[in-house]
């Protein structure tokens, strides 16, 4: 039966002390493949031929897969352990992953992804369970900072090492790289980690199979629903209508029958809990505004200012982990602050000018003119996440905070989902928008234009070109300018949206009084 971990001095102090590290690289490794994804999905998409909806299904396959994955997670690890349910997660990333590199087609990179959500996607929850239930008082806020440092330089380190290995070698790279560390730490997890959860048959959560089966149809209707909505009209579709209809009817049923079960699946009573629910819509509002953000930066920087991706990835990945070793000096300052809603609401408005900031970028700007609202973004995490967390699970001890994180996660997931979905949609539009708008003046009437086009002309026509064909590249190289500026116009577009959700969630976290 399980050992608890206060049991490891018997183990050795050197497995002691590397145990809580071991957790923290597990939920890195969730960081980074999450931000690696969303920095360079643009990259990846290109690699299997994926449109935008297209890359939008693997996102949302990710997403269905992790949240899929939650909720098993406590019948797996009341089964076999977490020792070995995490051991089993990072071997079965680390082959998903390989599926992912493999992949030829966009339908092949979305069951990979899938698969990796299934096993990957829980690890946040499961692993900060663990710490709360397993490892002794007297070590366990070293194990939290050890935790919240890894997640912070995790999602940090993605773009850097993202944009080496793109730089030398391909797309699939950016899969191959996360499958060796994954295999490592699942070995080190099964070596530090002692028997930890598992119960005897008798006492173990039902499988719930029928709750389960609805829940993930009427999941699945809802994130085709959300992927299709935003590239075709919803009522305009009797079909879309119906899946949105059977999903929220699915959920809904799903809800009714674990509040009212002895033993659910997701325990949703702490749901009653003020702070809990002001903690779950701050923790979704954080997730969506990160989200954008890691979308639409090196859109901006590659597709609008000229960035090549590997300058776009070392610079961002730069300016976040300047922003993260903030976190030392949040960490040892931030328990002077009595009322959380004043680090929550400046992290919120820091958000905002950050978003305003990059909204009003010149088309000529270069990195001194990113660092500093680059800076600001960093630090959103440490005014925003950081106290959130410690006021959203206040009030459970026990199991009560094992049911309470989960259901955390299984929002987590969703958020990032339809934040990926959302930014994907609304820089289409805007890139549309923005290239029709540019296009009415691109013809013979615009002095401009004309003048440009001469010039061009000319220059292609002295390097040897003949007329007609020189005139052809000369449309071509403005087609390409235009196209960038739609692209760089869209980026900013998104960036003011993102500022004016930040801004109403600042007003919003100001209102709440739980939070103190």
């Amino acid at each position: 039966m399980s050992t608890p971990l206060s049991a490891l001095p018997q183990r050795g102090i050197a497995v002691a002390a590397l145990a809580p590290w071991v957790i923290g690289v597990v939920t890195g490794i969730d960081y980074f493949d999450n931000a690696l994804f969303a920095f360079f999905a643009s990259y990846i998409a290109g690699g299997v031929s994926a449109s935008a909806d297209e890359l939008v299904w693997a996102s949302s396959a990710y997403a269905l897969g992790a949240v899929l994955g939650i909720l098993l997670q406590h019948a797996w690890v009341e089964r076999i352990g977490y020792r070995r349910y995490l051991a089993i997660s990072m071997f079965a990333f680390a082959a998903g992953g390989i599926f992912a590199a493999l992949s030829d087609t966009s339908m092949q990179l979305m069951l990979a992804r899938g698969f990796q959500g299934y096993f990957v996607g829980p690890m946040l929850g499961a692993c900060r369970i663990l710490i709360q239930i397993g490892i002794p008082l007297q070590r366990r806020a070293k194990s939290l900072r050890a935790f919240m440092a890894l997640i912070i330089f995790s999602g940090a380190l993605a773009p850097v090492i993202g944009a080496w290995l793109v730089t030398h070698f391909e797309w699939r790279s950016l899969f191959f790289c996360t499958a060796p560390v994954a295999v490592l730490t699942g070995a080190l997890a099964l070596w530090t980690l002692p028997d930890i959860g598992d119960v005897a048959p008798h006492q173990r959560t039902e499988p719930h199979y029928v709750a389960y089966i609805v829940f993930a149809l009427a999941q699945a209707a809802l994130q085709l629903v959300l992927t299709r909505a935003h590239f075709e009209l919803f009522s305009g579709s009797p079909t879309l209508i119906g899946l949105a209809v059977a999903g929220i009817a699915g959920l809904g049923w799903f809800g009714y029958h674990q509040w009212q079960h002895p033993a659910p699946l997701v325990r949703l009573q702490g749901l009653r809990v003020a702070s809990f629910q002001v903690g779950l819509a701050l923790y979704v509002v954080y997730y969506c505004l990160s989200t954008g953000f890691s979308y639409l930066l090196p859109r901006m920087m590659e597709g609008g200012l000229g960035f090549t991706v590997g300058d776009t990835g070392y610079f961002t990945g730069v300016m976040s982990l300047a922003g993260g070793l903030m976190m030392f000096v949040y960490t040892k300052f931030s328990s002077r602050v009595t009322r959380k809603r004043w680090l929550v609401v400046p992290g919120f408005v820091i958000a905002a000018v950050a978003g305003f900031w990059l909204a009003r970028m010149s088309p000529q700007a270069g990195r001194a003119q990113l660092v500093v609202p680059l800076l600001l973004r960093g630090l959103m995490m440490l005014f925003v996440m950081l106290p959130v967390a410690g006021v959203t699970f206040r009030a459970f001890k026990g199991e009560d905070f094992a049911h309470s994180y989960r259901l955390k996660n299984l929002l987590r997931q969703l958020a990032i989902s339809f934040a990926t979905a959302s930014v994907i949609a609304l820089q289409q539009h805007r890139v549309a928008l923005h290239e029709t708008r540019l296009g009415e003046s691109a013809n013979l009437g615009n002095a401009t234009f004309v003048q440009s086009l001469d010039m061009l002309t000319r220059g292609f026509q002295a390097a040897g070109h003949a007329a007609s064909e020189a005139h052809a590249m000369a449309l071509a190289s403005l087609s390409r300018m235009l196209e960038q500026q739609a692209t760089f116009m869209a980026s900013l577009d998104g960036f003011q949206v993102m500022a004016v959700i930040a801004i109403v969630a600042a007003i919003y976290a100001a209102s709440q009084k739980v939070l103190d």
